[in-house]
């Protein structure tokens, strides 16, 4: 109204009115904690007790974000994609024709994995349309990178790119040169990731249509044919592989979640866990052919509901989170900033949900699915029982150090039976093919102080010497770190995060020495009786001022202007 307040309408139960009144040190209008308190006490939730996203509302189309898919094209004036149409860009060196895959791949990054054919749902996103085609049914893997320069110049609010095609050869098995020849595209999309900051997600691939494996599924996981291939091995991408999301009595899979028997295995190079993330992309029949109805269904170019399969159509389920997510971000950004895309990374990572399988299918998991499925929905519904912050920044050189306030009330620590911090944290370093057992040249180093002046909490898992994402829980009870003498003093705590170079970089290119870092960090209650630390994080007075991703410090390049001498 012209007092400038907002009004809302809803229905709260008593319990509802209680919890505010017991955990609010203020109701004089919805501020950030009770508009949280709502929102727990509203939550909706699937039959798996994930929160679901709020269903789409219908708004201007041109609000949406987008994903640019780079693939065969899609029909100009389609009956169904063309309104989600961003735009159009048609690479110098393609052939300049329409395939069939594109659309499909488009229709997947608009309405997302629909229940079957029928009129088309509400969109969530919309694609810009990149051509990068060698003829009708495969793409010009060479104009993809030059490609993607063009588009960061012509398109700079699209920042999410898929790339829904591999190769049908594993990189284990190429000629030492052709192998030459693959490393260095890899190196070259992965120092482009890191000097444009995009999102790029790459599908696993898939293996040959009709040919089985020497060992029979599940227990596949070293043939290595299925190993994957170059495109989808990079640290700097985000490799999705596929699972079963619909039973086929022809089918393989005899479970809802078993990882698509075509889905190629990880890991990436250097060993490192890749497939990062995974989505429903269909089965196959015991010749591996196409299973009918076991596929995700899309659109296809000539307007048309049918049943597809392959990682083609999972990866863009993966794009779609990741525009959400890098959507959502930016509305809570300071003016001139925006969301890195390795928060998006260490988001979606640290909210992932894996599905539950039997034991001798968790190794074939691991290597194929990754931490399961990516969604932005905690973005849109957070969940009640944790705390999460989110928190980017840019560590200028090596010598350079960030120290972040975390606030962990001693309030929580104190009524929680087994308190835990996880933390992810996610960076994008230049590469050198040179030196494949690291691959990336730089590591970024976190630790957690308890006490700002103190030492460092030890525990957690053992990271990879040199892949950009760590995911560690620490275990926080008061009792744990009394032993360890880090019994903490009030109710903020200090993130340190620095990094290290640990290869040479390559000499082709000049790298900045700035590293762009994120982490992303839970608090909750481990126990069966969970006791949420939220109510004790909105009363601590630091809490209001932690609404705002802030603005980085970038280096400006100063214009030189070169005279002749007279």
């Amino acid at each position: 109204d012209f007092s400038g307040r907002q009004w809302f309408r809803g229905n709260l139960t008593r319990v509802g009115v209680e919890a505010i009144a017991r955990n609010l040190f203020s109701v004089q209008s919805i501020h950030p904690p009770i508009q949280t308190e709502v929102t727990v006490l509203s939550r909706s939730t699937d039959k798996r007790g994930i929160a679901a996203r709020p269903p789409a509302q219908p708004r201007d189309i041109a609000t949406l974000p987008v994903v640019a898919v780079f693939d065969t094209g899609v029909p100009q004036g389609h009956d169904v994609l063309e309104e989600y149409r961003r735009g159009q860009f048609v690479a110098p060196s393609s052939a300049g024709v329409i395939g069939t895959h594109g659309a499909k791949v488009a229709s997947c990054v608009v309405f997302g994995d629909v229940g079957g054919p029928g009129p088309a749902p509400l969109a969530a996103c919309r694609y810009l349309d990149v051509n990068v085609a060698e003829d009708i049914d495969h793409v010009d893997t060479k104009a993809v990178i030059p490609t993607m320069e063009a588009v960061v110049g012509a398109y700079p609010d699209v920042r999410v790119f898929n790339c829904s095609f591999s190769s049908h050869d594993s990189l284990v098995l190429c000629e030492p040169v052709d192998r030459r020849e693959r490393l260095i595209t890899m190196r070259d999309l992965d120092n482009f990731i890191f000097a444009r900051d995009v999102f790029v997600v790459v599908a696993a691939g898939n293996s040959p249509l009709g040919v089985p494996p020497a060992t029979p599924y599940p227990e596949h996981l070293q043939d290595p044919a299925w190993q994957l291939g170059s495109w989808a091995m990079g640290f700097n991408t985000l490799t999705c592989g596929a699972f079963v999301g619909r039973l086929s009595p022809e089918g393989i899979a005899k479970t809802i979640g078993w990882p698509s028997p075509f889905t190629r295995i990880g890991p990436g190079v250097a060993d490192a866990p890749i497939p990062e993330f995974s989505a429903p992309g269909g089965d196959s029949t015991l010749q591996y052919s196409y299973a009918p109805g076991s596929g995700v269904w899309v659109i296809s170019a000539d307007g048309l509901w049918e049943d597809s399969c392959g990682t083609s159509l999972a990866a863009p389920l993966l794009a779609r989170e990741a525009a959400l997510s890098l959507s959502f971000l930016q509305g809570i950004c300071s003016p001139g900033a925006r969301p890195f895309a390795v928060t998006v990374k260490a988001f979606l990572a640290l909210t992932a949900k894996s599905p539950s399988l039997p034991r001798r299918l968790k190794a074939l998991a691991e290597r194929t699915l990754g931490r399961g499925v990516a969604s932005a929905d905690r973005f849109y519904r957070p969940l009640p029982g944790s705390a999460v912050y989110v928190w980017q920044g840019v560590l200028e050189t090596t010598k350079d150090m960030a120290r972040v306030q975390l606030p962990v009330p001693k309030e929580w620590l104190q009524s929680a039976s087994e308190p835990r911090l996880r933390l992810v944290w996610a960076w994008d370093p230049p590469v050198h093919d040179a030196v494949p057992e690291f691959w990336g040249c730089r590591r970024v180093n976190l630790h957690v102080k308890p006490i700002p002046d103190g030492n460092a909490l030890r525990g957690g898992s053992k990271a990879h010497q040199s892949y950009p994402l760590i995911d560690r829980v620490f275990d926080i009870g008061l009792a744990r770190l009394a032993e360890a003498k880090l019994t903490p003093l009030d109710d903020v705590w200090v993130i340190e995060l620095s990094y290290e170079e640990i290869a040479d970089y390559y000499p082709g290119l000049e790298f900045s020495p700035q590293q762009r870092v994120a982490f992303v960090a839970e608090l909750f209650d481990a126990s069966e009786t969970p006791v949420s630390p939220q109510p004790a994080v909105q009363k601590l007075p630091i809490a209001a001022t932690m609404i705002r991703l802030g603005v980085p410090r970038t280096q400006i390049a100063t214009p030189v202007i070169v005279k002749a001498r007279r």
